[in-house]
């Protein structure tokens, strides 16, 4: 049958979770990797636009670019919006406007233009998306890892911005796995409408990889090398939900749309 044409939704937020996981986790690793070259960093952080464009380009139904182009665009909007409506964007942009300001443009720049070249090169290189079901276990990991990295930026920005004395960290952790959760089930609504054949069992564990790699991300972050049996237990559990989460989110795109344009 051939590929379905047209603008989709759900690979806009498929694209807006890939483009600016790639990002974001480009600049962790630049911080982790101690890089001191905004240029270098810069590179990496295009890299990041692209692979997620790239990726975003494979899952797309139809044959069009647009929307990782406008995902990339939705990571602007997302900076902006932190930066503007957020006590930790209004800090920084009192201490440097000028700053801030050419950080947001470059990455906005970056973050759309990787992402239309990525989505260009996926659909001229390779064709129209596959119909097989496998690959969206990578498509799912990438999805639900850059979920929880903006859910995890976003929710940082907010918390820290509004902390105060009575903020206890019971609090501010309950505020982030509903972050998380919520994430993962939006990328999962988004997988099973995109998706061209039922991906549940592919969405499942790709959302137990892609959580569980941004936990076992995070935990290195913090200096561990490591891990005793009841952190990795954790981090089961935690990879876990978010397999379940991004299920779930997969059963009700698919049996709301993906199901009746399958194939």
């Amino acid at each position: 049958m051939p590929q379905q044409q047209g603008f989709s939704l759900a690979t806009v937020v498929l694209s807006y979770f890939l483009v600016g996981g790639g990002m974001f986790t480009a600049m962790l690793i630049a911080g982790f990797a101690k890089v001191t070259s905004d240029v270098i960093v810069y590179v990496m952080m295009a890299a990041g636009a692209f692979l997620g464009g790239f990726v975003a380009g494979r899952a797309s139904r139809g044959a069009t670019i647009l929307e990782p182009a406008i995902g990339g665009i939705a990571v602007i909007g997302t900076i902006v919006g932190l930066a503007a409506g957020t006590e930790v964007g209004k800090f920084l942009w009192n201490v440097d406007s000028g700053g801030t300001m050419k950080f947001v443009g470059l990455v906005g720049g970056l973050a759309a233009g990787g992402a239309l070249a990525g989505a260009w090169i996926s659909e001229k290189a390779l064709g129209e998306s596959t119909q097989s079901s496998g690959p969206w276990v990578i498509y799912s990991m990438l999805a639900t890892f850059g979920a929880c990295v903006l859910a995890t930026v976003i929710a940082t920005f907010i918390v820290v911005g509004s902390a105060s004395p009575e903020t206890n960290a019971d609090s501010v952790a309950t505020g982030l796995i509903i972050g998380l959760a919520s994430g993962c089930i939006i990328a999962g609504i988004s997988i099973g409408v995109s998706a061209r054949t039922r991906p549940l069992l592919s969405s499942f564990l790709g959302g137990v990889l892609g959580t569980g790699g941004f936990a076992l991300l995070v935990t290195r972050a913090g200096g561990e090398r490591g891990g005793s049996q009841d952190e990795m237990a954790i981090l089961g559990v935690f990879a876990l939900g978010g397999g379940i989460a991004t299920l779930i989110g997969c059963a009700i795109g698919w049996a709301a749309i993906g199901k009746k344009r399958q194939g």
